[in-house]
């Protein structure tokens, strides 16, 4: 495999970014919004959720109808933020220094079903221990709400192949979806399913990338 592969793509949330997904349920349910459990999913969200995550909604249109299903027009914009962050459990301080090195011999690029309020965190400084930005780890970083469409979606795939001239036999795709890897496989990509427990240098070292 090493001597194809020139790209590595990957996912966020469950790859890169451990998930704690109860804890955001926590965050949304205490803000007072109802049933979040049938908005949030493990890899890609339903309602006014998913449309914040495909950009057909901005943050401020997302505030109101959050605010509207609550019933509440008072609900603080940091605090609805402030939800989605409960999902973010953290990185390994390795997989800075993993994407820094994978960098020298690759192209690395993102792709990530996320929106704006996550996203405003993971462009500041806040994002890493050396005060740099998420776009600093990835020659470029591919966001669900800014392309229009999510995975497994296969139009988020053919945005990225366009726009990064990609090959996807000598690209390998890390996930922690299987629907996501599922469709990759069938664009020809290399794939692999993630689980963010386990040691992702493994994952390189196993397939002679590093």
């Amino acid at each position: 495999m090493s001597q194809k592969i020139k790209n590595i793509l990957f996912d966020l949330g469950g790859v890169i970014i451990n998930l704690n997904k109860q804890e955001a349920l926590n965050r949304f349910t205490a803000i007072g919004f109802p049933n979040i459990e049938d908005y949030l999913g493990e890899f890609r969200q339903e309602g006014i959720f998913l449309e914040y995550e495909e950009g057909k909604i901005s943050p401020e249109g997302f505030y109101k109808e959050f605010r509207k299903l609550c019933g509440n027009d008072n609900i603080a914009a940091e605090d609805i933020d402030n939800g989605w962050l409960g999902f973010l459990a953290g990185i390994p301080p390795y997989k800075f220094e993993l994407l820094k090195e994978l960098r020298k011999k690759y192209k690395v690029y993102l792709l990530s079903n996320t929106n704006p309020s996550v996203i405003k965190w993971a462009s500041s400084e806040a994002f890493s221990p050396e005060g740099l930005p998420i776009q600093a780890y990835f020659d470029k970083c591919y966001l669900s709400f800014e392309i229009g469409h999510a995975k497994p979606d296969r139009e988020i795939f053919d945005f990225i192949l366009a726009d990064s001239g990609m090959i996807p036999s000598e690209t390998l795709f890390l996930d922690d979806g299987k629907a996501n890897i599922e469709i990759g496989k069938e664009i020809g990509f290399e794939t692999c399913l993630v689980d963010q427990t386990e040691d992702l240098r493994k994952v390189f070292t196993d397939r002679d990338l590093l």
